[in-house]
């Protein structure tokens, strides 16, 4: 009588749970987990894990892919080079450094960017701005705009902007050669040489198997599933890598003359194809603080993979390199509507250690990536305070940009349209 109650109860039970539907993802975009998420985790992990070791070594594993635990090159000499471009039209190979330290307890951070995104026919996404206290921020001629012609094959760069790597995992050279113009007087531009050596101070972090296990199977065993989904999964993988070091950097702006050894974050991605109306948004917090605690943190969401990844790393002053377990913040409650929020904070850990990151945008700017302008980036200097310690950095927040390049304003009045990004940014264009 026993054993018929209990074969009951569960078959009631199991009726029930095959009857309960997922829930709906937050705003139609941010996936829940469902009724099959721990299940889905289980065996997500077990794929994971196995092509993780039994791979390790091996660049993109026995089955010729990368990604899921498995390197996408295993020679850090032929990864740390510009990668050859597929024949597809949005082939692409991206390097980009990210430089910054306070000044003062009164002034402003100093700050410097540099990137490049290689694509076919001798274009390129490429930016370049340094930020100084008594300047104010100060911007490449072309942006908002950052497509640049005329790149060398082989080479990261064009139109004055160049990144040189000379010891792999080592040692980049970076220069600029070229006009800028002030945020806050977009009429005002500047004649600029750029002169910075980066070296690292830690060793290099790959997203193909470096990412804490757990933060990555959440992620997918989050999501729906389908043979669409996993074919998608293998279409939009990107390797990417990053790693810390300090830039020093000698440089002019009009007749004055600089000269700042900053701490400093690079990251290099490279893939068959980087397709950016399929991402929908991400927020990245790029951190140097004053005790030698760098971070790289951030959330990714891109409906065809994932909606809510979590990854990053904190390089410890003692030259350790630590994958991020988890992230709180959840970009659906900053900056969703398109103003990414100016002075908030969350929490992550990395190690033993929880991390309390509190954000101040001291400075902000809006640039458009491709041709198309599918991807519109909010790039922020901050002043940052993590556990009590200060520090500076830079956090850029990714919108999906579904209107297109404004090709009249853009091409026949590009002061007009500095001028207009410069009094509407924060804001949705």
């Amino acid at each position: 009588m026993t054993c018929l109650l209990l074969a009951s109860a569960f078959l009631v039970f199991l009726i029930l749970f095959l009857r309960k539907k997922d829930p709906e993802p937050i705003f139609g975009i941010y996936s829940v987990p469902g009724k099959w998420y721990y299940l889905k985790y289980v065996v997500f992990a077990c794929l994971y894990y196995y092509r993780k070791y039994s791979s390790k070594n091996h660049a993109a594993g026995k089955d010729g892919r990368a990604g899921q635990g498995v390197k996408a090159i295993a020679n850090p000499a032929d990864m740390d080079k510009a990668q050859p471009l597929s024949f597809h039209a949005k082939a692409f190979d991206a390097v980009f450094f990210i430089s910054a330290k306070k000044e003062s307890d009164k002034d402003k951070g100093v700050y410097v960017i540099s990137g490049c995104e290689r694509r076919p026919m001798g274009m390129c996404n490429g930016l370049f701005y340094i930020g100084l206290p008594g300047k104010g921020l100060l911007c490449s001629k072309k942006i908002p705009d950052t497509v640049l012609f005329g790149a060398p094959i082989g080479e990261f760069g064009a139109e004055g902007i160049k990144m040189t790597p000379v010891e792999p995992m080592k040692k980049w050279i970076i220069s600029y050669r070229g006009q800028m113009w002030y945020q806050e007087n977009p009429s005002k531009v500047v004649d600029v040489e750029f002169n910075g050596e980066w070296n690292a101070t830690s060793k290099y972090f790959d997203y193909d198997c470096d990412l804490h296990p757990p933060a990555v199977i959440r992620s997918i065993a989050r999501e729906k599933w389908s043979r669409q989904y996993f074919d998608g999964l293998k279409t939009a993988h990107q390797s990417h890598y990053e790693q810390f070091g300090a830039m020093k950097c000698k440089f002019k702006i009009g007749n004055e003359s600089y000269e700042y050894t900053l701490p400093s974050f690079r990251d290099h991605s490279f893939g068959q194809t980087r397709d950016w109306s399929l991402m929908h948004r991400y927020a990245f917090h790029h951190i140097f603080l004053e005790d030698g605690t760098n971070i790289s943190v951030g959330v990714i969401c891109q409906p065809s993979t994932a909606t809510s990844m979590e990854a990053g790393a904190v390089g410890l002053p003692n030259g350790d390199v630590l994958a991020v377990k988890w992230v709180d913040l959840k970009l659906y409650q900053h900056g969703e509507g398109g103003s990414a929020p100016r002075d908030y904070a969350f929490r992550m850990q990395a190690g033993d250690v929880v991390y309390t990151v509190q954000v101040l945008v001291e400075y902000e700017s809006v640039h458009y990536v491709s041709q198309e302008w599918e991807a519109r980036m909010v790039e922020r200097f901050c002043s940052y305070n993590v556990n009590g310690v200060r520090g500076r950095g830079v956090s850029e927040f990714h919108y999906r940009h579904k209107d297109g390049r404004p090709e009249s304003v853009a091409q026949n009045d590009p002061e007009w349209f500095r001028t207009m990004c410069h009094k509407t940014r924060g804001a949705e264009i």
